[in-house]
């Protein structure tokens, strides 16, 4: 305020042996207003503090995700008020967008890094990348030594699916996902992938299988990608069938899987086969309105692939469906989708990419955003996964517990022994409804069983309703028709009912997998933590966290109650705090240290043998191998509205605007580290005082000048105007270089007044013309007022013309020439050809532009803003006249009425 203003106000203080002050000099007039409260010191930079503490907690919320306003409540809850922050939102804001800016540098190498330092938790922390043919990285796949534990134990089905706009650079996220013994999703490994082709599949499934020892799942399922144009068929109703934008499976994907996955089973998901028919099967509903549950009833309930397709038949018959294109794909597809023809394969209860989608869902909705960075985006999924982790160490808790039966049957309390809390729960359920079931005994063979609903239903006379089981006790066999235990690994209501008939008091172990059971772990030596929970000394970090919290809360709480013990804890953990730093210091120098001494012999081996010979291998110049890996250019995913159009241009990848080197001083110093919004420069500026965005912002408004103003709105202008600020506008340019060309005419040629003055006006002046009168100059006049409205820049007359149409502007022009080499002895060379109709000059500007006439603008309007004020005083002073002016009868009334 004091160098704003200039104010005098001050008070100079002298410091006492003692320890006091005395006031030497004061002055207490100031030239500006006060503030009005204390909690606008706030606002002022003298009273503004912010400690490291306040900036790191904004840092770690910020990065967590937390929104502005909760960072703002929390900060002010802890402080007890806004006004005690030591600061104000812009404040907040402009720390939070800093850290933005510090955390976007070398994030591809910050990723590494955060890699690296997971590898040093743990060597079973596994990760690799893949660059394009300019160093930008293109694909990378990473895999905790969790997840990696986690595929041996289940990895017999997983999901594997694509979501975008996780990250800045709207790279694919690629998740492989599976199901656990307590029967929650798991993370087996994460992918960013630049493109969705097949190289990129192929990349990705290839790491993903030598990071898991080269064991292939069993089933893997995937969603549908791609968009596919329907051929026409001929049908009954040509006017509904059918729109040409139904969705197919990505053939990249399924190009993929085979070459690097042979053993295993792909599978589409079967909401994804529904939905992208959703359209032409809604209008199909409309005609026929039973189609959807028989059609549902279909899919659902038959068991075996000739109950499906005799099913399927009957459907196409009953409503001459024969033609119709959709039915006819429903039908082609139908091996890749429908359950019946891959009953015996194990899928470990996963029929769709519901785990994946949930997962994705997940990881967008409280872990990574669309503006995160490669590192932060990494990070955040580990905390995901860390999570799961959590969800899943307590299900295991929960499972040491002891859980009543619901019979007193042997094998009820084998399993509940033996499975996890959520797999007897659902052994149980399946217990319940086992009950609806009625059991007879085969004629053919005493160990078949024939088990069917009491309620049948009559409705589908193409499905069977007597499921057969086998069950051998003695050879300890037991198999149903429906092939559930074959599919998911847990027995059918049938198998159960069929239990409770024989009295079984054990099940064979074969029956009961480990994948289920409390004990799934297959490999108890593989280190499988993500974190050290111990020292190098084999002291529990936990321990030492312990000891020093319990110590420091004494030290806290005898610290508060008093000055001198204040001052005793302070300094204590301020000189405990430099001694550590210190030795982190000491650490490091070793560090490198060894480091260099470990370079120097390494070089030395490389230049010389043991025979004296050079080696031909050069010196590393860089201990850094992911120095020189550029970001990754920005992904035209599928789906997005520029890929068609990328796709022609030969452009399918845009790269992200990089953050630019930053401008040097003649020092050698930068000039700043904050990007201007207007020209993406750093040269210590900011976008109002960028002075590409000033020159554009005059190059706009002279073109208004001279074109008018436009009736586009602000946004448009200030788009307008950083565009011409991007176009690199040199910062020598003159007015008169903005100026229009020479010759062109800026009145306006519409006027359809002097349109039908023209024929009357040239007449006129073919008699002015012939006549040599002495009474010239008056017919001038006169003619003059009788002409147009406008004057004419060359002739300066209303005579109904323009200066491109003027007779007399090249004579003028002469004229002026003429005259201006006679007053100077010089050549002076013509700057322009129209002639300005204020000023009477030709100087290269016109009427608009000209200074003369803004100057008398500025004139005339400081002229009216006086009369306006002027006359605003004199009826003030009426107003405060006629109440003068009032009788004490109103005012009484006035007063009475109050």
């Amino acid at each position: 305020m004091t160098k704003r203003t200039g104010c005098k106000a001050f008070m100079r203080l002298k410091e006492r042996s003692d320890g006091t002050c005395i006031v030497k000099d004061i002055t207490l007039q100031h030239n500006h207003t006060l503030l009005l409260s204390p909690s606008m010191l706030v606002f002022m930079r003298s009273h503004k503090r912010v400690d490291p503490t306040l900036k790191g907690l904004v840092k770690d919320l910020q990065f967590s995700n937390i929104k502005h306003v909760n960072i703002m409540g929390l900060l002010t809850r802890l402080h007890g008020g806004r006004d005690k922050i030591g600061c104000h939102n812009r404040d907040i804001l402009n720390m939070k967008a800093e850290n933005t800016r510090k955390e976007s540098i070398n994030e591809v190498q910050n990723m590494f890094k955060f890699f690296e330092d997971m590898k040093k938790e743990n060597e079973n922390f596994f990760y690799d990348y893949k660059v394009d043919d300019e160093n930008r990285l293109e694909n990378v796949f990473w895999s905790n030594a969790s997840s990696r534990a986690a595929y041996a134990d289940f990895g017999d089905c997983i999901t594997f699916d694509t979501t975008y706009k996780s990250n800045k650079h709207h790279l694919p996220l690629a998740v492989f996902v599976g199901v656990n013994n307590h029967l929650q999703s798991t993370i087996f490994g994460v992918a960013l992938m630049g493109n969705e082709s097949e190289e990129s599949f192929k990349w990705v499934f290839s790491r993903f299988l030598e990071c898991m020892g080269g064991k292939q799942p069993i089933c893997i399922l995937t969603g549908l990608e791609k968009i596919r144009i329907y051929p026409h068929f001929a049908c009954i109703i040509p006017d509904v069938f059918f729109p040409n934008n139904c969705s197919d499976q990505c053939p990249a994907m399924t190009k993929a899987i085979p070459k690097i996955f042979p053993r295993t089973l792909h599978k589409f998901c079967r909401w994804h086969i529904m939905n992208k028919h959703k359209d032409p099967l809604k209008k199909l509903y409309k005609l026929f309105p039973d189609l959807k549950d028989l059609l549902t009833a279909i899919l659902n309930h038959p068991l075996m692939p000739s109950e499906f397709e005799d099913a399927w038949k009957a459907l196409i018959e009953k409503y001459n469906l024969h033609d119709i294109n959709v039915m006819i794909n429903l039908w082609a597809e139908r091996k890749l989708w429908i359950s019946a023809y891959w009953k015996e394969v194990f899928c470990a209860r996963m029929t769709s990419t519901q785990r994946s989608e949930s997962m994705n869902f997940v990881l967008k909705r409280g872990f990574v955003t669309e503006r995160d960075n490669l590192h932060i985006f990494a990070k955040q999924v580990n905390n995901c996964i860390q999570a799961r982790h959590e969800a899943e160490n307590a299900e295991a808790n929960a499972s040491t517990g002891t859980r009543k039966t619901v019979t007193r049957y042997g094998f009820e309390a084998q399993v509940m022994d033996k499975y996890t809390r959520a797999v007897y729960s659902v052994f149980r359920e399946r217990q319940y409804h086992s009950t609806a079931f009625r059991i007879k005994t085969s004629q053919d063979n005493p160990n078949n069983y024939l088990v069917h609903h009491y309620n049948q239903s009559k409705e589908f006379a193409w499905s069977r309703h007597e499921f057969r089981v086998l069950a051998d006790e003695v050879e300890g066999r037991y198999e149903c028709e429906c092939k559930l235990w074959e599919h998911t690994g847990l027995f059918c209501h049938h198998v159960i009912a069929v239990f409770e008939h024989l009295r079984l008091d054990e099940i064979p172990s074969k029956y009961i997998l480990q994948r289920y059971t409390k004990d799934a772990v297959t490999n108890p030596d593989f280190n499988r933590r993500d974190y050290r929970r111990t020292t190098d000394d084999g002291t529990s970090i936990e321990y030492r966290r312990t000891i020093l919290y319990s110590e420091a809360v004494k030290i806290i709480n005898k610290g508060c109650s008093s000055e001198a013990k204040f001052q005793i804890a302070l300094s204590a953990f301020r000189d405990a705090n430099t001694r550590l730093d210190n030795e982190d210091a000491e650490l490091e120098n070793n560090e490198d240290a060894e480091m260099e001494n470990n370079e120097q012999s390494s070089n030395q081996e490389n230049t010389t043998r043991e025979t004296g010979e050079q080696n031909d291998i050069p010196p590393a110049e860089n201990n850094d191998p992911y120095a020189d890996i550029q970001p990754p250019l920005l992904a035209i995913t599928k789906g997005s509205k520029t890929t068609d159009a990328a796709r022609k241009n030969g452009k399918c990848k845009q790269p992200v605007p990089a953050r630019p080197e930053p401008e040097l001083d003649e020092y050698g110093r930068p000039k700043g580290t904050r990007i201007c919004g207007t020209c993406n420069k750093i040269d210590g500026h900011n976008s109002r005082t960028c002075k590409a965005r000033q020159l554009a912002k005059k190059l706009l408004e002279t073109h208004e000048k001279v074109y008018g103003p436009t009736a586009s709105s602000g946004n448009i202008k200030v788009r307008i105007r950083n565009l011409l600020a991007r176009q690199h506008i040199p910062e020598n340019d003159d007015e008169e270089k903005l100026d229009t060309d020479e010759g062109e005419c800026f009145e306006d040629e519409t006027d359809d007044e002097e349109y039908e003055q023209e024929d009357e006006d040239e007449d006129i002046t073919e008699q002015e013309e012939t006549q040599n009168t002495p009474d010239v100059d008056d017919k001038l006049e006169n003619l003059n007022k009788k002409g147009g409205k406008r004057k004419c820049s060359a002739c300066n007359l209303r005579l109904g013309h323009y200066a491109s149409t003027c007779p007399n502007k090249e004579k003028i022009l002469q004229q002026q020439i003429l005259e201006r080499q006679t007053s100077d002895s010089a050549i002076v060379k013509p700057q322009g050809v129209k002639v300005c109709s204020s000023c009477n000059k030709i100087r290269g500007h016109n009427s608009r532009t000209c200074a003369r006439r803004q100057l008398e603008e500025q004139l005339l309007h400081l002229q009216s803003t006086e009369n306006d004020s002027n006359t605003m005083e004199d009826r003030s002073k009426e107003k405060n006249r006629k109440k003068t002016q009032t009788t004490p009868a109103v005012l009484r009334r006035s007063t009475r009425k109050r």
